[in-house]
C-alpha cells in the first residue's frame, strides 16, 4: 500500500464545468488551490461562456498552476453541466475523480480526507460526505450517507456533484454523465452508480459549501424548468428496469414518493396546473394499499412541512 505521506501518492482529478462564472470561478479555484493534498489536478471546462469566464480561468491558471498542482482547460459547445462534465472525464487519466460546480467552495481539507479514507480501505468505490447549502440567507447540512445508500439517494440526492468522489473507471462503466438531462443530472448519474451496488465509504464531516445562485441549473425554483426534472425522473425508471433485482417495486415507489414531492413543489409555488397531473400520475404508479403514503407525502409536504419521507417512507 502506498503511504499516504509520501512524495509519490496519487493524483486525485477535480472537474469543475463552468458557464457564465466570471465573478465566482476565481472562489471556487482558489479553494482548490488551498487544498491540502497533492498532487491534484484540476480541469476546468467552459460551456460556451458569453462573458469573461475563460479569460478568467486563464489568467487564474497562470499564476496558480505549479508542479504538483495542474490546471487543463476545455471546451464544451454543447449547452449544460451534463455535457461538460461529460467531456471532462474524456480526459481524466487518474484512478479517482470528483466533479465539483463552479458556484461552490470545497474545505481545504476534503481531498485529504477523500484519499486518507480511501488509503483505508482501498477497494471502495466511493467515498461520499454531507455539505453544507447557502440558500436565501440560510444553510443546512445534507443527508450523511449512512444504510441503504440507494434508497437514501433516491430521497435526498445523496450523490450531489459536490460530496462526493468515485473511482474513475466505476463512473465510465456506468455510461458516465449524460447531456440530455439538464436537471438533476447528478441524481440521474447517482442512480445507475449505485445500481451497480458500489462499495461507499461514509465520511461525517461537511467538505464543501454548496451556494444556490438564481440563474444556476437548478435554480431557485421548480415550476420555471417543469418537464425537466420529470425527463430525470423518468429516466431514473427506466434504469430500475434494466437491473436484475429484488427491490425494484419498493425502488419505484420511491421515484412515485419523488414525483409526489415535486408535484407538492409545484403546488407551493402556485401552479396547480403542474402539481394535479404529476401528483395524479404519482398516485396511479403505486399499489392502491400504497397511495395514502403517496397523499400523506403530497399534502404534508404542500403544506411546507419537511421530512415525509421519515414518516412513510419503511411503508413504501
Amino acid at each position: 500500500m502506498k503511504s499516504f505521506e509520501n512524495s509519490h501518492r496519487e493524483s486525485m482529478t477535480v472537474v469543475v464545468p463552468v458557464y457564465n462564472r466570471a465573478s465566482l470561478i476565481v472562489r471556487c479555484l482558489d479553494s482548490l488551490r488551498s487544498q491540502s493534498y497533492r498532487p491534484l489536478h484540476v480541469i476546468v471546462v467552459d460551456n460556451a461562456s458569453t462573458d469573461d469566464t475563460l479569460s478568467a480561468v486563464k489568467k487564474w491558471k497562470d499564476g496558480n498552476e505549479e508542479e504538483r498542482f495542474s490546471v487543463q482547460i476545455l471546451s464544451e459547445s454543447l449547452p449544460g453541466a451534463a455535457y461538460a462534465r461529460r467531456k471532462g472525464l474524456e480526459y481524466v487519466t487518474s484512478e479517482k475523480v470528483m466533479f465539483f460546480d463552479s458556484d461552490d467552495v470545497m474545505r481545504p481539507d476534503c481531498v485529504s480526507t477523500v484519499m486518507s479514507a480511501w488509503e483505508k480501505r482501498p477497494d471502495a468505490d466511493i467515498v461520499a460526505w454531507p455539505v453544507v447549502i447557502h440558500r436565501d440567507g440560510r444553510r443546512h447540512m445534507t443527508h450523511t450517507v449512512k444504510g441503504n445508500v440507494l434508497e437514501g439517494h433516491l430521497v435526498h440526492a445523496m450523490l450531489r456533484t459536490q460530496g462526493y468522489a468515485v473511482k474513475t473507471a466505476v463512473l465510465r462503466e456506468c455510461g458516465g454523465w449524460r447531456g440530455e438531462f439538464p436537471v438533476w443530472n447528478d441524481f440521474e448519474t447517482g442512480v445507475r452508480v449505485l445500481l451497480r451496488e458500489p462499495e461507499v465509504i461514509a465520511v461525517n464531516l461537511p467538505l464543501a459549501d454548496v451556494y444556490h445562485q438564481p440563474e444556476s441549473i437548478t435554480g431557485l425554483s421548480f415550476s420555471g424548468k417543469h418537464g425537466k426534472w420529470e425527463k430525470s425522473l423518468d429516466a431514473v425508471d427506466e434504469s430500475i428496469d434494466s437491473c436484475v433485482r429484488t427491490d425494484t417495486s419498493r425502488l419505484h415507489n420511491i421515484v412515485s414518493y419523488r414525483r409526489a414531492i415535486l408535484a407538492a413543489d409545484y403546488a407551493k409555488e402556485r401552479h396547480p396546473e403542474l402539481a394535479q397531473p404529476l401528483y395524479v400520475q404519482a398516485l396511479a404508479e403505486v399499489p392502491r394499499k400504497k397511495r395514502p403514503l403517496i397523499r400523506f407525502a403530497y399534502h404534508w409536504t404542500r403544506l411546507g412541512m419537511r421530512g415525509a419521507f421519515s414518516i412513510v417512507g419503511r411503508l413504501l
